[in-house]
């Protein structure tokens, strides 16, 4: 046997290619030391690009067996001819290819057996497509058409791909304090990536309206909650607002945190060795589960609140620990006498997963009173509103990643984004949407709005509340915190455009999406109680906010000139082929070398997306 330790170490890479660098154990799963490389090319697929060096680097240093069983870790990722970290190019094109096999299932094999093809297909690559067995016929003629959309499949495969590779760094003990905080560096540059794509999208969309006013939907999309700075300020101003109606009323403040059990956490920081380890107890959730988990413990409490008469409103967000796993501060307000029996029924449900587990009372839920002396309430979540949102004014170290506020605040975005995670919300309180399009209509109405809002003085003196951005008087005029919100005086109205009339009945037909799905609507206005004479006449009446009809035109920019440089095609693309050495030497062990190449073409990647030996 050729060992590393006495040959230089190009013959000791021809060792390792040779299958003589180590053999496998007995009865090993893998094979025989000569099946090696065809076997991992086979297995690797479309992947072997990105992973082969990755492999040939594991099994020099350490065997053919573990580099087998490492590379086997990446079965998550390759899926037939699709591999999950391959570049959005690659994924786009796999996209184009499912659309056409799918236009030709359904072309060949009518409605229903053509749908119940294409849900093999989808099956095939890991995406849940349930067709019941009694639908109408709208609802196949939408399911057909998402079928044959390649937007669609970008979008399952996009969400598919960010899971799973996110998955897989969780469970090689990559995502962890001082290693890669939150969410893995691939979904990290695929954020990223995706953050400039899309702006430059929104920057080749031009909206339109009927006085020929012209702005592309980047310009627009400044202007409103998209902008993080707009975001946070708005949080900050409804966070301030109900602590001040929690004054006016005598309500005293709480700030909780639910964590979970450690069943759902990856790692665990040991504080004497200052390093992370994984976490023996981990029962292999991801993130996405135990948001929901979470979801699921909160409407429980909901209702055992309600059941017992405790209204509390605030606001709650969810944020990441160093390994991903989310827990929740919330901010709430309720009645004095409310704060005891709110603590105990938080306290009894989180207990209820594993309860006897060490630390289980002390760290899964914690609650502190507000005390004015101390500080303001809305000063409690400050700090956590920037680190979910731009960092913006924390002159300090983010304690889980070791990074400065601003770039971990980008990797907490990009966590949520990847595991789709609602970070802030609201409890309690009117609809945002109400006053978002009040502060609209006083900003491009002229004075005298008393006819306008059909002589309810309540919504006029919510909207000059709004408009001066007093989220306090703006919550009681509009029934207080805790008011039901269809009780309110003022709801969001949607309208849907109907397209076309119905041959038998005359009837027009409601909107539909381009599936043919029927459409939710969008925002139009206001339904406003009128109050012109008593209560019983009192009826719904719309207010339009929006007043003008936009026209969306997507204008291709310019095409630059790109100057001719002396390289080669090869050069320009980045594109560094199988190397001959490999191809001679497998060809010359197996005589599969050559097939091998062949059938998986995909060049080495420089940068491999997980790199196996890591």
């Amino acid at each position: 046997m050729i060992s590393t330790a006495t040959t230089p170490p190009h013959l000791a890479r021809l060792a390792v290619l040779a299958g003589h660098f180590g053999d496998t154990i007995p009865n090993d799963e893998f094979g025989t030391a000569e099946q090696n490389l065809p076997w991992a090319a086979d297995f690797a697929g479309p992947a072997w690009g990105d992973v082969g060096r990755g492999y040939l680097k594991a099994a020099e240093r350490h065997g053919y067996v573990k580099a087998n069983r490492q590379m086997h870790e990446f079965s998550p990722l390759i899926r037939e001819d699709l591999y999950l970290a391959a570049d959005d190019a690659d994924i786009r094109a796999f996209c184009d290819r499912r659309v056409k096999e799918c236009a030709r299932l359904m072309q060949n094999g009518g409605m229903v057996s053509g749908l119940n093809e294409c849900c093999l297909v989808a099956t095939r690559y890991g995406l849940a497509w349930p067709v019941p067995d009694e639908v109408e016929e709208c609802e196949l003629i939408a399911w057909s058409r998402r079928l044959v959309c390649k937007l669609w499949w970008r979008r399952q495969i996009r969400t598919l791909q960010a899971r799973e590779v996110g998955r897989l760094a969780r469970v090689r003990g990559q995502v962890a304090k001082y290693r890669q905080a939150y969410i893995d560096d691939w979904n990290l540059n695929r954020y990223r990536a995706a953050q400039v794509r899309n702006l430059e999208t929104l920057e080749q969309v031009v909206a339109t309206n009927e006085e020929g006013q012209e702005y592309t939907l980047a310009q627009l999309a400044e202007l409103g909650p998209s902008n993080l700075t707009n975001r946070r300020h708005e949080l900050m101003v409804r966070m301030r607002g109900f602590e001040e109606v929690a004054e006016g009323r005598g309500h005293v403040g709480e700030f909780w945190t639910f964590t979970l059990a450690s069943r759902w956490h990856r790692m665990r920081w040991i504080q004497r060795a200052n390093k992370p380890v994984k976490n023996s107890r981990w029962k292999g959730a991801d993130p996405k589960q135990a948001q929901e988990w979470l979801c699921k413990l909160w409407s429980q409490i909901r209702a055992c609140m309600a059941r017992n008469g405790i209204r509390i409103y605030g606001f709650r967000v969810a944020e990441p620990h160093h390994d991903g796993c989310p827990h929740w501060h919330l901010l709430v307000f309720m009645h004095p006498a409310d704060r005891d029996d709110a603590r105990r029924i938080c306290s009894r449900y989180l207990l209820k997963d594993d309860p006897n587990e060490p630390g289980a009372k002390k760290y899964r839920f914690d609650a502190k009173a507000i005390d004015p002396a101390k500080g303001t309430a809305a000063g409690y979540v400050a700090k956590y509103i920037a680190k979910n949102t731009d960092g913006a004014n924390l002159n300090e170290q983010d304690d889980d990643s070791g990074l400065d506020m601003a770039q971990g605040a980008e990797r907490v975005r990009s966590w949520a984004n990847s595991w789709k995670i609602h970070q802030f919300q609201q409890i309690g309180g009117p609809s945002v949407t109400v006053w978002r399009e009040l502060r609209r209509l006083w900003a491009q109405s002229e004075p005298g709005l008393q006819a306008d809002l059909f002589g309810n003085q309540t919504v006029e003196a919510a909207g000059q509340a709004a408009d001066k951005g007093d989220w306090a008087s703006f919550v009681e005029y509009m029934g207080g915190p805790t008011l039901p919100r269809d009780a309110r005086p003022a709801r969001p109205a949607y309208w849907t455009e109907c397209e076309d009339l119905d041959p038998e009945t005359g009837e027009l037909l409601p909107g539909t999406t381009c599936y043919g799905d029927p459409a939710r609507g969008q925002v139009f206005g206001l339904w406003i109680w009128e109050r012109t004479g008593g209560t019983d006449q009192a009826r719904e009446r719309p207010c339009l906010t929006r007043f003008y009809r936009w026209e969306i035109e997507h204008r291709k920019p310019k095409q630059r000139e790109v100057p001719v440089l002396s390289r080669s095609d090869d050069d320009l693309a980045g594109v560094k082929g199988v190397p001959s050495w490999l191809k001679e030497l497998a060809g010359r062990l197996s005589g599969q070398g050559q097939g091998i190449a062949a059938r998986w073409s995909c060049p080495f990647s420089g940068a491999a997306a997980l790199d196996l030996c890591q």
